[in-house]
């Protein structure tokens, strides 16, 4: 019977000093999880204070009105619109007739007085060799004068053409400057818009990644 009693009363002492002990460990494993919390809780602070600066002094390259203004830039970009479109060179205003020598009518006079003098000088008179001698003679100098008017309409229409060429070149070299600034500062914009946005993103998913940790690290303590 006192064994019995003792038997009891020993194990009634280790199941309190178990018990002791086990409160005990609760009690050390609460430490350590507030102490962690504690921790975490600092770091958070100052992970998110570090955000949070950064995030204040965070270099903005674009305003609001920006993205509105590059989104009407492309919608109203028209290419067509930086080419020019000249008249077509008038070639019919160009005539041989207002190249002629204006003393033509004098100069085939004199051909025929010359001829007609040799003749007579010849003894030949108006005789039809006299005459087909004139008419030769004023066909050869009447066609001398056209070639003449000719190659001078030729020069003066080529001239025109390539002065008018250089005109044309020079207005579309104006709109392809034009055009390139126009893409210059759609570039810009965009290139501008695109560095806030990267930014803004990449402070969101550090916010996010902080919440993440933070949230894992407290699951892991209870």
């Amino acid at each position: 019977m006192i064994d019995a009693i003792a038997s009891g009363v020993g194990g009634l002492i280790s199941a309190g000093i178990g018990a002791y002990s086990a409160a005990q460990e609760r009690k050390a494993a609460q430490k350590r999880r507030d102490a962690a919390n504690q921790y975490l809780t600092a770091w958070q602070n100052e992970a998110q204070k570090i955000l949070d600066e950064s995030s204040a002094n965070r270099v903005s390259m674009s305003n609001p009105s920006d993205v509105a203004t590059y989104q009407q830039m492309k919608a109203s970009y028209d290419p067509s619109a930086y080419v020019y479109e000249p008249e077509k060179f008038d070639k019919s205003a160009y005539s041989v007739e207002d190249y002629l020598n204006p003393q033509r009518e004098a100069i085939l006079k004199d051909v025929a007085d010359t001829v007609q003098h040799t003749a007579a000088g010849a003894g030949l008179g108006h005789s039809s060799g006299a005459v087909s001698a004139m008419v030769r003679e004023a066909m050869a100098k009447d066609e001398s004068l056209y070639d003449k008017a000719y190659e001078r309409m030729i020069g003066e229409r080529s001239f025109d053409y390539g002065a008018y060429t250089d005109y044309i070149n020079q207005q579309q070299k104006k709109l392809d400057t034009m055009r390139q600034g126009q893409l210059d500062k759609m570039n810009m914009l965009r290139s501008d818009i695109t560095f806030d946005q990267q930014s803004m993103d990449a402070d969101t998913q550090n916010r996010l990644s902080l919440g993440n940790s933070i949230a894992n690290s407290r699951a892991q303590l209870v």
